[in-house]
């Protein structure tokens, strides 16, 4: 009776172990110069990634030191490597571990921010990764703003197709309204009423990505 008992208890602990396994790894990446509402969306993002056992890191990249790309193509080329020897070099690392990545700017003119296009220049890197299984890894990619939603989606579809589409497969993009966040409203986006179904909305992104 007492090994039955032991068995079963076995059991249930391994199954408890196998269903709170983290099921993937994504890497959430925002370009806001600033702490506003593309942070505050991500970490919202992350609380849902988190109820389904899925790892997240935020990266803000205001927060890292990325110098812009030199143009050297040839050294990239020839030795597979950047020369520049920054925040970015990690910054690779965790994406080729990533099984998914959020991809989150402000929109600056139809299109991301500086700080994202830096970014998305010195990633160039990433292509000669032999460890780097990219037409796998699922994509999500939102743009927030104040002007009218038609630009923050041209911001969108920029990021989508002239960058993603090299280095995974989009799942879901999405653009949210928000006012400035100059006066303090870090959360706009959810509180100003520009946005109704963003809560819905974000749980519709995370369920894309499993």
């Amino acid at each position: 009776m007492l090994f039955l008992y032991i068995t079963a208890l076995l059991e249930c602990t391994q199954l408890g172990i196998k269903n709170n396994k983290l099921i993937m790894k994504i890497l959430s990446i925002c370009g806001s110069p600033r702490q506003g509402n593309s942070e505050t969306i991500l970490i919202e993002l992350q609380k849902l990634f988190k109820s389904k056992n899925i790892d997240n890191e935020i990266i803000l990249l205001r927060e890292k030191n990325i110098e812009r790309c030199h143009g050297c193509i040839e050294f990239c080329n020839h030795r597979k490597v950047c020369r520049l020897n920054d925040d970015m070099q990690e910054i690779i690392d965790k994406m080729v571990e990533a099984d998914a990545y959020v991809f989150i700017s402000p929109n600056y003119f139809q299109m991301p921010t500086g700080l994202f296009k830096d970014f998305i220049d010195r990633s160039n890197i990433i292509f000669h990764r032999t460890d780097a299984d990219l037409k796998n890894k699922k994509i999500i990619v939102i743009s927030v703003g104040s002007d009218p939603p038609e630009d923050s989606t041209v911001c969108a579809n920029n990021i989508a197709n002239n960058y993603c589409r090299y280095i995974g497969k989009v799942v879901g993009i999405k653009t949210f309204q928000t006012h400035s966040e100059l006066g303090g409203h870090l959360d706009d986006a959810f509180t100003s009423g520009q946005n109704p179904t963003i809560k819905d909305d974000l749980q519709s992104l995370t369920n894309l990505m499993i």
